[in-house]
């Protein structure tokens, strides 16, 4: 641990440097949030929006698939199935 007034000083000056490294840092990088160009497709998703806005609240859920389906309005919950 830390004792003594040798190594308080030792630990203080570190932590000084490292804050002053990380003030320091290169920041030409802004991260791929500040881009405009984020990878969503708008389209698409102006179509499924739509889609959802377009269903009716008491709607019946799809069958396609065993599991597909969650969520309020699918009733109780289905026993697993062996693989």
């Amino acid at each position: 641990m830390v004792s003594g007034p040798v190594s308080v000083v030792l630990v203080a000056a570190v932590l000084v440097v490292a804050l002053i490294l990380w003030l320091k840092r290169d920041r030409r990088h802004p991260g791929p949030r500040l881009y405009g160009v984020d990878g969503i497709d708008r389209d698409e998703l102006e179509e499924a929006e739509r889609e959802v806005r377009e269903l009716e609240a008491g709607a019946v859920p799809d069958d396609e698939r065993l599991g597909d389906d969650w969520g309020p309005g699918t009733g109780t919950p289905r026993p697993p199935t062996r693989l």
